[in-house]
């Protein structure tokens, strides 16, 4: 075995030998499902509505068509790209997120049922460029500098949230709704399609010790059996429903605190950004700090922006701090998974498990918007569901502490 092999390459050796597959993978997962149940459903639903004769709750109810896929299929997903190559598994799902979107600009009117339907196709057909696929190929290039690669990937969606609303807003004066869709489908199939065919290598050829690594690690069955594997899922889940609760009210969560509707949204305006620099900040912190530190770094902030909203007067730049707040444990939500993965159990068969661990963190998002809405509707205010966050934060920053040092044998190979 040469030197270079056996010794560990520093994290500047490893962005300048993995930068290709790395922008790969950013540009995979910000073209492909991602962004859509997040960011595009919710630009799109107004015109849709208004052509087709839905209200726009009716229309955003499609999101509830995705969540229920990853979660019945996220698994499932994960080890096809254990078992065939995440390169294969992210090409056809690439092709398979322009096939969805193509169907959805002919959607035919009066049958909300079929958009859900063909919206729950779309993830189907898309669940390959979920971060489970990109993050698998991503800690095999990078080990050193792990946590700072996977938050440039995932902070790859912000920017596509970012773009999307200028792209989107000029198809739709342009073409309609439907055309649209069309705009999103000719992304994937012209510009992310190619880089990923040309760039999305699966490990560096002469890296024999990256497939050593790949040989250990716990299967499904034994991750499952095991404490870790629950703390961290619960962990993420209570963390994806505190702030995806928050997200989805935070407008008129600050409209009822005594912003005006512009000052609200001048708040909101910084959420995209903060979310990034959450993803980005996290993967820092994940390269120099035990996991759950990192978390806690994050999440104390975000609970202390929770609870400022609960005060009687709230100032504009108060609302825009405590959005920030927020913003960053938001963003820090999937580092923390694929990483926490990897630490723990290892590269052997880490997209099924951390698939299975999306599936149960999607649960937050899918119950936490309902939850909310439901003790708003009850209590007339939000300062419980507020204290429900930060009592959902504190609760994951705990299970996150009983995860323990990281197994020896999942850290010491590249």
């Amino acid at each position: 075995m040469t030197a270079a092999v056996a010794a560990p390459a520093s994290a500047m050796a490893e962005m300048r030998r993995g930068w290709r597959p790395l922008v790969a993978s950013c540009v995979g997962l910000a073209l492909g499902l991602s962004p859509h149940s997040g960011y595009t459903i919710g630009l799109i639903a107004g015109p849709v509505g208004q052509d087709l004769g839905w209200s726009r709750a009716s229309v955003l109810g499609a999101t509830m068509a995705a969540t229920i896929a990853v979660i019945l299929l996220g698994a499932t997903m994960g080890r096809l790209v254990d078992r065939l190559g995440a390169r294969r598994v992210a090409l056809w799902s690439t092709v398979g997120v322009a096939i969805g979107l193509l169907l959805l600009s002919a959607t035919p009117r009066g049958n909300v049922t079929l958009f859900y339907g063909l919206w729950g196709l779309l993830t189907v057909l898309g669940l390959g460029t979920l971060p489970m696929t990109y993050a698998k190929i991503v800690t095999r290039w990078f080990n050193r500098g792990r946590g700072l690669a996977l938050g440039l990937m995932l902070a790859s969606t912000g920017i596509a949230g970012a773009i999307y609303p200028f792209y989107i807003d000029r198809w739709i004066d342009a073409a309609g709704w439907r055309g649209a869709f069309i705009g999103l489908a000719l992304l994937p199939l012209l510009l992310s399609l190619p880089l990923q065919y040309r760039w999305l290598a699966e490990s560096a050829p002469d890296e024999g010790q990256a497939k050593d690594g790949d040989a250990i690690g716990f299967t499904l069955k034994q991750a499952v059996s095991h404490y870790r594997f629950w703390a961290a899922a619960l962990g993420a889940m209570l963390l994806n429903a505190a702030s995806g609760g928050l997200l989805t009210n935070f407008l008129p969560l600050l409209t009822e605190a005594g912003l005006a509707h512009e000052q609200a949204l001048q708040a909101l305006s910084v959420l995209a950004l903060s979310i990034t620099g959450g993803r980005l900040l996290c993967g820092l912190l994940l390269d120099r700090l035990w996991a759950p530190v990192a978390a806690l770094a994050l999440i104390v902030p975000a609970m202390a922006g929770a609870l400022l909203l609960t005060t009687d007067a709230i100032h504009p730049a108060m609302a825009i701090g405590c959005v920030i707040l927020v913003g960053l444990i938001t963003g820090a939500e999937f580092d923390l998974m694929a990483f926490i993965t990897g630490r723990y159990f290892g590269r052997r068969h880490y997209s099924e498990i951390f698939g299975l661990q999306f599936a149960i963190f999607a649960i937050g998002s899918g119950v936490a918007p309902i939850l909310f809405g439901y003790l708003r509707a009850q209590t007339g205010s939000y300062d419980l569901l507020l204290f429900l966050s930060a009592a959902m934060l504190a609760g994951a920053a705990m299970l996150f502490f009983t995860l323990g040092r990281y197994p020896a044998e999942f850290t010491q190979n590249k």
